[in-house]
Parts: C-alpha cells; sequence; structure tokens
C-alpha cells in the first residue's frame, strides 16, 4: 500500500525518480513472495521512469531481473543482466550515494543472485566474486556476496568450500551486526547443504553456528548502504 501510494504521489507531482523507486520497490516486494508475474509487471512500469543509466541498470538489475529469473524465462534474464551491465558501464559513477543509490558491488550480486535462481553456476559465481572486489570485506554487501558465492560452490557440490565461505562470514562479522538478508542467506545455504548427500563435517558445524546465533535486534538508525540494503 505504501509503495502503491508513493508511485501515486510521484506522478502526480511528476517525480519520476520517487515513481521509478517506489514501483521497484514494489516490484521487489511481489519477488519475495513469489509473485513473480505482478512483480515482473511492476518492474517494467518502474522502466518507463527510469530516466539515467544508471537507474535503469537499477531497475533492470534490483526489480526486474529477479522476477524474470523466477518465472524461468532464461532468453530475457540473460539479456537484462547484459544490458544491466551495459547501462552500468554508460555511467559508473551517476548520482550521488543516497536513498535511491545504486553501485556496481550491488549490481553484481543481484546478477549472481538471478544467475543462481536460473542455475547457471558459473555465472553466479563469477558475479558474486566481482561484487566482493567492489566492496570492503567485513561490510553487508561482502557478506551478501561472499554468502551466495557460497550458494554458488554448494550447487557444484563442493560443500566444504561453501561452508568455509559461510563460517568466514560468521567469522568477520560479530553476531549482533550480521543483518536480516545475511541470515536468510546463511539459511537458504544451510538448507541447500542439509538436502545435500553427504554434505560433510563442515556442513554440520555450519548449521550449530547459524542455530546458535542470537536473536536479531532491529537497530533504529539509517542503513549506511547507499541504498538502504546490503
Amino acid at each position: 500500500m505504501h509503495f502503491a501510494t508513493a508511485a501515486r504521489l510521484g506522478t502526480a507531482v511528476g517525480d519520476d525518480h520517487l515513481t521509478c523507486w517506489s514501483l521497484g520497490a514494489h516490484a521487489m516486494t511481489a519477488r519475495t513472495q513469489q509473485r513473480y508475474d505482478q512483480a515482473a509487471e511492476l518492474g517494467y512500469e518502474a522502466q518507463e521512469y527510469a530516466g539515467t543509466p544508471l537507474r535503469r541498470a537499477q531497475i533492470l538489475a534490483w526489480a526486474l531481473l529477479p522476477a524474470i529469473a523466477g518465472l524461468r524465462d532464461r532468453t530475457a534474464a540473460n539479456e537484462m543482466i547484459g544490458s544491466a551491465q551495459d547501462q552500468m558501464a554508460a555511467d559508473p559513477d551517476g548520482e550521488q550515494p543516497g536513498r535511491f543509490g545504486f553501485d556496481t558491488a550491488e549490481l553484481h550480486l543481484s546478477l549472481a543472485e538471478a544467475s543462481l535462481a536460473l542455475g547457471d553456476h558459473q555465472q553466479a559465481r563469477e558475479h558474486a566474486r566481482t561484487s566482493q572486489q567492489h566492496t570492503t570485506v567485513g561490510r553487508p554487501g561482502w557478506a551478501a556476496a561472499t554468502l551466495v558465492l557460497a550458494r554458488g560452490e554448494a550447487a557444484r557440490h563442493r560443500y566444504s568450500d561453501a561452508a568455509a565461505l559461510a563460517a568466514e562470514v560468521l567469522d568477520t562479522i560479530p553476531a549482533p551486526a550480521l543483518r536480516s538478508t545475511s541470515r536468510t542467506r546463511l539459511a537458504d545455504l544451510n538448507r541447500e547443504l542439509l538436502a545435500a548427500p553427504g554434505p560433510g563435517r563442515e556442513a554440520g558445524q555450519l548449521q550449530d553456528r547459524i542455530l546458535a546465533l542470537p536473536a536479531l535486534v532491529p537497530v533504529a538508525r539509517i542503513s549506511d548502504e547507499p541504498n538502504g540494503r546490503p
């Protein structure tokens, strides 16, 4: 309701930036609820208001691509992956980081997760490594990229490598600072390892560490990530 209201207000006052972001965020929310058709529709609508290469890269990678990957449209998804990279290359710096910011690290994180959903594990690992290279060890974005890389390793049956990467995140970031999105990625990885045949001792140790994580305590402050989320 809030996203739809924000989009209507943006349209009413001619603020294409607000309309674009609101539709994109609404698409992302629909995608997390696995309403992929609605998410794609909202993403395509958001594209109409993306007036700069940076914004087009963001909408393609962050809002539209996950929905298309969820629909398993590999051809369209691969085209969007290429287009998003072209748009980012056309405006690598773009606007200053802020409420509607987007950067190279998050671009490749989004591409990695979409590739993983499509079953392209090699491409997922490549984008995850690129995302790592454009952020700092210990940052939320680094944790996200590392955990996506871990899922890529698990997908090709390198379970001990996957568990080791997840353990590196847990060793680097104090438990109280581990964000909900990282916890979700850890849970996804743990579920995949548990479903694997003979994932190894490291996977069992990782599960114990995940189960031992303290409850998440929300912090009432604005995120220091450019777009407000890792």
